[in-house]
């Protein structure tokens, strides 16, 4: 990107986004104002409700208002604290377009030809391969839209796109533990990369989220590195390592050991839904090994049917007949 017209393009509409911060602080902290003082007047209402019960010996909703208004004040002390908060924050001087200008060519030095997309105002720079505990992610484009810098209260100007993407077994979303749907979380990085973004320092941008994806937090990943190879099990949603996986040969999907079984005549892999009790003996099998008595019309295992395909049960009362029979063939002939 050694045009220098292009370049002095984006260094303007970089420059033009984030004067445009001014305007949108000022429109945030005025809609927090309104909000804090629409609570003032509920609690000021709530105060001339209480006055009324009082005066009319309403005990009971004199201290439900009193219980009310406690909760509000409680809540308007926070409150004040986090709008001061939001109140004293300065963007701070803007940057020049010279400024830019050279954030620009420092990137350049940096990190090599610049991938800018003029169409479609977005600047990227792509990350080396990153490797967190023997994991390989692969490398990243860190794509910063520069039409939506001047939206940065609102919403996150950037994405972050796997190139070689090895996602997490239980969410194709997660391409590394910080990072879901192209969304980082900054976490205790959020001030510094939106600081540098109002003040035009686009190296500083980028090198703080290429700081974030090259370290690995254990505390808040979106899935832990220990469990990057495992993928949710259908039914509970646990989870798994790929080697405690079990794949059902009926549904086709994976389960968790507690949610599996297996067919205890062929060794078929089951979830629990799929296997079904034989009534006869009580084990799992599969529907493959499931057939129909022809005398009682019971669904049995393989194993609870004789040579003749009849069940035990019909072919044990089979033999108490033939008995009985038997023996009032003896009692007739006597």
């Amino acid at each position: 990107m050694n045009d220098a017209k292009i370049m002095m393009k984006m260094a303007n509409h970089v420059l033009s986004q984030i004067s445009a911060l001014g305007q949108e602080c000022f429109l945030k902290n005025d809609s927090r104002l309104k909000t804090f003082c629409e609570k003032i007047e509920r609690i000021l209402k709530d105060a001339h409700l209480y006055e009324a019960a009082i005066q009319r010996n309403w005990q009971a909703a004199a201290k439900k208002i009193q219980t009310r208004t406690c909760r509000n004040i409680n809540d308007l002390s926070f409150e004040i604290h986090t709008l001061k908060s939001h109140l004293d924050y300065e963007i701070g001087k803007p940057p020049t377009v010279a400024d830019i200008l050279g954030e620009l060519m420092q990137l350049e030095d940096e990190y090599g030809q610049l991938r800018y997309n003029w169409k479609e105002k977005t600047l990227s720079v792509v990350t080396d391969p990153i490797v967190l505990e023997d994991v390989a992610l692969g490398s990243f484009e860190i794509r910063l839209c520069l039409d939506r810098i001047g939206q940065l209260y609102r919403d996150s100007p950037y994405y972050v796109i796997a190139l070689e993407p090895n996602p997490a077994g239980s969410s194709e979303d997660v391409t590394h533990p910080h990072v879901s749907g192209e969304r980082l979380c900054e976490g205790d990085g959020h001030l510094l990369i939106r600081k540098a973004l109002e003040q035009g320092r686009l190296c500083d941008f980028f090198n703080l989220v290429i700081g974030i994806l090259n370290t690995y937090n254990p505390d808040s990943p979106y899935v832990a590195l220990s469990e990057w190879d495992g993928y949710s099990c259908y039914d509970c949603g646990y989870t798994m390592n790929r080697d405690d996986s079990y794949y059902c040969e009926q549904c086709e999907n994976d389960f968790c050991s507690q949610c599996s079984s297996y067919c205890q005549i062929c060794d078929t892999t089951l979830c629990l839904a799929c296997a079904y009790e034989c009534p006869g003996c009580q084990k799992p099998v599969c529907r493959q090994c499931v057939t129909i008595c022809p005398e009682c019309e019971e669904e049995l295992c393989t194993d609870c049917m004789n040579e003749k395909q009849i069940c035990n049960h019909c072919q044990q009362e089979r033999k108490e007949q033939n008995h009985e029979q038997q023996e009032q063939t003896k009692t007739t002939a006597v």
